[in-house]
């Protein structure tokens, strides 16, 4: 028998002010992101959450698929209305910022964010972050940031298997699926907080959980490593990575096909 995510529970054990009050649980989904497109603009709340238990065409960056085993892990999206649709970079990482400060009161563990939007502990993948933005003409009309959290997946596949992992596995333990939720979406209602009011702090966390941060580091660009090394400088206000050149110069890398390298 599959345990499914239990709504009531969630609820019972959410302490937000606004986000995740208005919560849409379906056992089988296409994607969740898929469906918070198709809800029409005046009826979707801000600070809403769609879950469920079996994606069957879960998305990462890249439209590479995201798996996940059905019952065992977090898979949801949440919807936000902000007034702009600038600064979203910085948004995602403050979500994953979210996650692993969530992940530290469950687990004990700390994790770190892999710029633009991944989790990892100690070299495996624990989860990832989609951010999509629907437009009406030139104004954002939703920004969907869909998580993936292996919570309770003990067994990945082949492709998987030695580079992901979950929290069952590094707790020692299962994880209840609804109290990590509701503990996610109390720092991400934190974050947002942050992030709305362009506070400095928000930056500073994330830099301290960004892999290469203060290292001179290599860097992976659409393919291909580059030759020189870089310090990284952590991100900017919109959430662009700053990395220090050999000539002490400061460049920007805000597209996505960028990955760090830590040198060994």
């Amino acid at each position: 028998m599959n345990d499914s995510f239990d709504v009531e529970a969630f609820k019972n054990s959410l302490r937000t002010s606004w986000i995740g009050s208005e919560c849409l649980y379906f056992e089988s989904l296409s994607s969740t992101n898929s469906y918070a497109k198709t809800i029409d603009s005046d009826k979707l709340v801000h600070g809403s959450v769609i879950i469920t238990d079996v994606q069957q065409q879960g998305r990462g960056q890249y439209e590479k698929r995201w798996e996940s085993e059905p019952y065992k892990n977090l898979t949801f999206t949440l919807c936000l209305k902000p007034v702009s649709g600038d600064r979203l970079s910085l948004l995602t990482l403050a979500c994953a910022h979210s996650v692993c400060r969530a992940v530290e009161l469950h687990a004990n563990q700390s994790p770190v964010i892999k710029w633009p939007n991944d989790i990892f502990h100690e070299g495996k993948k624990l989860g990832g972050i989609l951010t999509e933005c629907v437009f009406s003409g030139s104004r954002p009309d939703r920004v969907l940031i869909g998580i993936g959290l292996n919570i309770n997946q003990k067994v990945f596949g082949k492709d998987l298997a030695g580079s992901a992992a979950s929290l069952n596995q590094i707790d020692g333990g299962p994880v209840s699926r609804e109290k990590m939720l509701s503990d996610i979406l109390l720092h991400i209602e934190q974050s947002y907080l942050k992030w709305h009011k362009r506070d400095i702090d928000l930056q500073r966390a994330i830099n301290q959980r960004l892999i290469g941060y203060g290292e001179w580091v290599h860097l992976l660009v659409n393919g291909e490593e580059k030759s020189d090394s870089y310090k990284c400088l952590g991100v900017g206000e919109e959430g662009e990575l700053l990395m220090l050149n050999q000539l002490l110069d400061v460049n920007t890398f805000r597209h996505e096909q960028v990955r760090i390298i830590p040198d060994q």
